[in-house]
């Protein structure tokens, strides 16, 4: 029988004492009725027993819904910490898949995005697990244009670490600033325009020729 059932084992045998308890109530409310109706000479005593009766099975009403109460908080404690372990093993299995995803696309320079991404909760705000995935999706996308090497691992590191600041500044959660850079660079534009971020071809002309790069985008390589 697992902790949960026996809980809910012991609430029943409670809520049955607390039945009896009651019921007892009721019996001597019944008494003190039936006294009070007779008018005896002895009416005094009847009402001092009938009373005592009422105030001994009150009080185990109380001690009954007491234990009652205590046994439902136990349960919820025990959901509780059944969600907490649930929780905590998918997290460890999600930093494990996404620990898969960086060795493959970073190879030896693994070792640092995992130094990096250790740290990148007190310097950015982001968990292990959503620093290694924001760089490992990057450097993946990266990777498929050409680009090896520390420049990899540095834009990758400087993208996930543009979405935290992207989230702190706009006030949105760092998945969702993510998800904006990453369509971006996909070639999306609309996301990015929700922020007043303007990554049309025009404006990138533009801005390419504000820094002396003369080359239209239709010739660019990757």
């Amino acid at each position: 029988m697992s902790s949960v059932d026996k809980l809910n084992v012991r609430i029943a045998m409670d809520v049955s004492e607390l039945k009896r308890g009651v019921a007892s109530a009721e019996k001597s409310l019944r008494q003190l009725t039936q006294s009070t109706q007779s008018m005896s000479g002895s009416m005094k005593n009847s009402l001092s027993k009938v009373g005592n009766d009422i105030s001994r099975s009150f009080s185990g009403i109380r001690d009954s819904v007491k234990r009652v109460g205590a046994a439902i908080a136990s349960v919820a404690a025990a959901g509780q910490l059944t969600r907490l372990g649930k929780q905590a093993v998918d997290a460890a299995s999600d930093l494990a898949e996404v620990q898969n995803v960086v060795d493959t696309v970073f190879g030896d320079m693994s070792v640092t995005i995992n130094n990096w991404s250790k740290n990148a909760m007190n310097a950015f705000g982001l968990s292990e697990t959503s620093a290694k995935r924001f760089t490992s999706t990057m450097g993946a996308m990266f990777k498929s244009s050409g680009i090896t090497g520390n420049a990899l691992q540095t834009m990758s590191v400087n993208m996930a670490a543009l979405s935290a600041d992207i989230a702190s500044f706009y006030n949105i959660s760092a998945d969702r600033a993510f998800d904006k850079i990453r369509a971006g660079i996909s070639g999306e534009t609309e996301p990015l325009k929700q922020l007043g971020i303007n990554m049309s071809v025009a404006n990138m002309e533009a801005y390419a020729l504000s820094q002396g790069i003369t080359k239209s985008y239709s010739a660019m390589s990757q």
